[in-house]
């Protein structure tokens, strides 16, 4: 009878385990599911306006607005950093994604939606301890009619990276021409670089160690990139493993 007793203790104490485990598992997964919120819902993006606040879906605000000629038409285009409309708690900033949308403007003022990159721009959060709390910016440019995308982050290392589009015709896109890579050990001052050329198919890889410096440079595939294709983890983690960076 004594020997049953203590198995049936062993199996509670077991039950018990199993259900605390599987309690703590549903918390842990519930606090993670709150955490990953979508990126912007593309499809809620207006395809025509006549004001850029017309593109600016629910739960979403203008961080900032650029212009330029972007199509070469000699008609003043837009570019519009969205970030969602979210507020920050007295101690602690809140977690806000970005994204980007292209408008281009026709002769009669109307706006049309040419593209929405959701994955393309850093988070406000995503700046690392090189940011501490503070936002990390998003810095977004136009020069002679391209588009041109930089972030930085990191900690003791700080990576940076620039993005380069330019709108295309056919089929009438932006696509990217240009990414470059940059990851340096602030205390060491060791640096690994690489700029790639999607029109030349040419990649210029620079890794510099000290006084020595290795440079090479490699043919790639021109491949056709649209903006909204882009998702800067995907990118930045592929030049880390070529870079042979952990």
């Amino acid at each position: 009878m004594e020997i049953i007793r203590n198995m049936s203790i062993r199996r509670r104490i077991k039950t018990v385990g199993i259900i605390l485990i599987i309690a703590v598992t549903a918390a842990v997964q519930s606090v993670f599911a709150q955490d990953e919120r979508p990126t912007i819902d593309v499809g809620s993006v207006a395809k025509q306006g006549q004001k850029d606040s017309d593109f600016v879906p629910k739960g979403w605000k203008i961080e900032e607005k650029i212009s330029g000629d972007l199509n070469q038409d000699k008609i003043t285009d837009y570019a519009l950093t969205l970030v969602e409309d979210r507020p920050s708690a007295a101690d602690q900033p809140a977690d806000r994604n970005r994204a980007l949308v292209i408008l281009l403007a026709g002769k009669d003022g109307t706006l049309t939606n040419a593209a929405v990159a959701d994955k393309l721009l850093r988070c406000t959060s995503c700046g690392g301890a090189f940011y501490g709390v503070m936002d990390a910016p998003a810095s977004v440019k136009i020069e002679k009619g391209v588009i041109v995308i930089g972030s930085e982050y990191g900690s003791r290392w700080v990576s940076e990276t620039t993005y380069r589009f330019r709108y295309d015709e056919q089929p009438s896109m932006f696509i990217l021409i240009g990414f470059d890579y940059a990851s340096r050990d602030r205390a060491k001052g060791d640096v690994w670089v690489e700029s790639t050329n999607y029109l030349t198919g040419k990649r210029i890889t620079t890794i510099g160690k000290g006084k020595r410096d290795t440079k090479k440079t490699t043919n790639i595939a021109k491949k056709r990139y649209s903006i909204g294709e882009i998702d800067y983890e995907k990118f930045e983690d592929e030049a880390n493993k070529r870079l042979g960076i952990d």
